[in-house]
């Protein structure tokens, strides 16, 4: 079975390695197909394209975007042939909400300064923060921060006991508008990981149960999505793979799997970058929609 990973991060965005390391990682663990998803940036898919290009693996750009979705937020992959079907309007928004994300991480550092330990506080840094980041700035950035001033002992400690709680959220783009830009490039949208804890469709303690989630698929069809994330880890391990395969076949979308890669962030060994269990179908799927 062919080995493929088409969503994964970097030091870019919130990954621990750098596109170049990626590409090394998945040549080590047999992958033949790549895609870079780093959240709301572009930034590094060219030297991932000229890393996969070196090592003769099929690869392609794209992106994780956050978007807005009626009062809460989702996350939506977009996948393209090449750099040069990037619109000037789709980097532009993209570049719009690297600026954003800026502008939230100095008011999130602002606020944790304010919860953690009094001999702690005022001692992270919106600087350091950034030290940490070579594109965008997101939580974990920050997380690692927190461990090296010894606020907490792991980043996990650091979302465990303050970055999900004091999270601050901010203006995200319309899930309708980015979809729409996405398909003006000739892209492919996919809902990433609509069954995950957070940034869902289901999330029952936001009163979103299964019952409701056809209806919003139904919806997000309507405004041009074509596929989804059916095989992910989480809804492996509750059991949902297939319900969201159903899903997807009801709607006509185009079903998609992945590790979501970002290494020891979310720890997970270098192994598993490659490691989803489903054909690549798929992959001929996205050259009918990029052929138009």
């Amino acid at each position: 079975m062919e080995k493929f990973e088409i969503h994964m991060h970097s030091t870019f965005s919130d990954g621990e390695f750098s596109p170049t390391e990626l590409v090394r990682i998945a040549k080590k663990n047999g992958v033949s197909v790549l895609c870079l998803t780093d959240h709301d940036t572009f930034e590094g898919i060219e030297e991932f394209v000229g890393a996969a290009k070196s090592e003769d693996i099929y690869a392609f750009p794209g992106i994780e975007i956050t978007v807005r979705y009626r009062d809460f937020t989702l996350h939506l992959l977009a996948y393209f042939e090449s750099a040069q079907s990037l619109s000037a309007e789709l980097k532009g928004q993209v570049k719009d909400m690297s600026g954003r994300r800026e502008k939230r991480m100095r008011e999130l550092v602002a606020r944790i300064n304010k919860m953690v330990p009094e001999k702690f506080r005022g001692t992270i840094e919106f600087e350091n923060v950034g030290r940490n980041a070579e594109g965008i700035l997101a939580r974990p950035h920050l997380a690692r921060e927190m461990v090296r001033l010894g606020i907490v002992s792991t980043t996990k400690d650091a979302f465990d006991h303050y970055l999900v709680e004091y999270n601050v959220e901010y203006e995200n783009l319309g899930i309708k508008e980015a979809i729409q830009l996405v398909r003006e490039c000739g892209g492919v949208p996919v809902l990433a990981h609509p069954g995950e804890r957070s940034y869902s469709l289901y999330n029952p303690a936001k009163g979103r149960a299964y019952e409701d989630v056809p209806g919003m698929v139904k919806e997000l069809k309507s405004f041009g999505l074509l596929g989804m994330e059916c095989v992910y880890p989480y809804h492996e391990r509750i059991g949902k793979v297939k319900y969201y395969e159903e899903l997807a076949r009801q709607y006509g979308l185009i079903i998609t799997g992945s590790r979501d890669f970002h290494g020891s962030v979310t720890y997970q060994s270098e192994h598993l970058l490659g490691a989803t269990k489903m054909g690549s179908q798929f992959i001929g799927q996205f050259k009918e929609v990029w052929a138009g």
